[in-house]
């Protein structure tokens, strides 16, 4: 059954500034979307936000709530703030679900997982840490149990509200070496699969899980810092080239270790489906594999998810395809269809800003190269993008088959 999904992505802030009924109005009237899918627990970042009547610059509380937890927090080992922005999550939620039921429009709760700059820095014990022992400070580790406890927990408690008609899990992944960090600063170019190879974590649980299964992570631990030591230094390099090469690396240590953190991606992501149960709402997972350069390795992206064993879990896949050459975004489109091979309903995100959405244009050529493949759309992002792409999101909505524009 195909979704039927059309829409924007959005942040609390955004409605507590601008008026629940302000921007439901712009999203259902205007833009003609059918739902809005708006962060419960979020990151962290600088973001400008050029229609808030309060503000141009906003620096979201790092790895907030955006509601009240449950009896879990106080005791919780790893305890996300609250986030101050109002002191009534409750009622905030229960007007923003009255105004959606007003319009027939369906309520997401979308939230980053393992991405999380608050906790990963202030729990450094939980958080990656890659080959050399340096504390990545914006990723989670599902290898620990207290993670996989955190999230199940968040997760359940925004079910339990009974608000929301689909949860959206994005970033259930190891993320790669670049991604736009603080001041991120990369200053010579490498291959993907050193990259690759530079952001694999050796944190305690990873190590104590390939301990646990028999697997000499000393030694592949190893075989990682004098390989990429050797490529950063311009010695010969033995870093391998394609999928292939790196799994058999270090007498096949390397392909092992990676079905291991698939796993524990896996097991996040079980721990989620059992917390919500068969009766709770449709659970998708946001997808950016098709962004990553090593391309899937059979159904696995360089980021440990692994479809063949995520998609049995969850209702709906929402891919990514941010690229800004067309005829590369097409490949991609058609690459990521060849995965999933139609096996979960896809609903593509497109990033309605720029590099992009430079005009309208562009953004009608997004919706129509993923438009074969999709059960409904997403875009990115209401307060970041000019007002005016509201109306060309409609246009492009109006330009699909009369079957793709309704529903939920």
């Amino acid at each position: 059954m195909m979704s039927r999904s059309l829409g924007m992505y959005a942040y609390p802030w955004d409605l507590l500034d601008e008026g629940v009924e302000q921007v439901l109005d712009a999203l259902h009237e205007r833009a003609g979307l059918t739902s809005i899918y708006l962060t419960s627990w979020y990151h962290s970042g600088m973001f400008f936000l050029p229609h808030n009547p309060n503000r141009k610059l906003y620096f979201p509380e790092p790895g907030a709530l955006y509601f009240e937890p449950g009896a879990w927090h106080s005791s919780s080992p790893i305890e996300p703030p609250i986030s101050e922005l109002t002191d009534d999550w409750g009622a905030f939620w229960a007007s923003v679900r009255a105004g959606c039921d007003a319009r027939g429009m369906t309520l997401t709760s979308w939230m980053p997982v393992l991405h999380n700059t608050g906790a990963a820095q202030r729990y450094p014990q939980f958080a990656v840490h890659n080959a050399w022992g340096d504390h990545i400070t914006h990723s989670l580790c599902p290898s620990h149990p207290e993670v996989v406890d955190l999230v199940a927990d968040v997760v359940g408690d925004v079910a339990d509200t009974g608000l929301f008609d689909r949860i959206l899990l994005e970033s259930i992944e190891y993320l790669p070496l670049r991604h736009g960090h603080h001041h991120e600063v990369i200053g010579l170019e490498m291959g993907p699969e050193l990259e690759f190879l530079l952001s694999l974590c050796f944190c305690s649980g990873c190590r104590a899980r390939a301990k646990a299964s028999g697997l000499d992570v000393d030694g592949l631990q190893r075989w990682v810092v004098q390989s990429c030591s050797e490529a950063l230094g311009g010695a010969a390099t033995t870093v391998p080239t394609g999928w292939a090469a790196l799994k058999s690396s270090s007498d096949g240590s390397l392909g092992r270790y990676l079905d291991l953190r698939s796993q524990a991606l896996t097991d996040t992501l079980k721990a989620v489906r059992e917390r919500l149960g068969e009766a709770g709402p449709t659970l998708a997972i946001l997808d950016f594999g098709p962004l990553y350069p090593l391309g899937p390795d059979g159904r696995r992206w360089q980021s440990g998810v692994d479809l063949d064993a995520q998609l049995p879990l969850v209702d709906e896949v929402h891919p990514t395809f941010y690229f800004t050459d067309a005829a590369l975004n097409a490949a991609k489109i058609a690459e990521y269809a060849a995965v999933l091979a139609g096996e979960k309903p896809q609903v593509p995100a497109v990033r309605a800003i720029t590099p992009q959405t430079t005009s309208r244009e562009s953004l009608l050529e997004q919706v129509a190269q993923c438009a074969p493949h999709a059960g409904g759309f997403t875009f990115y992002n209401y307060g970041f993008m000019p007002l005016e792409t509201l109306d060309w999101i409609r246009e492009a909505i109006e330009a699909l088959p009369h079957e793709a524009q309704h529903g939920a």
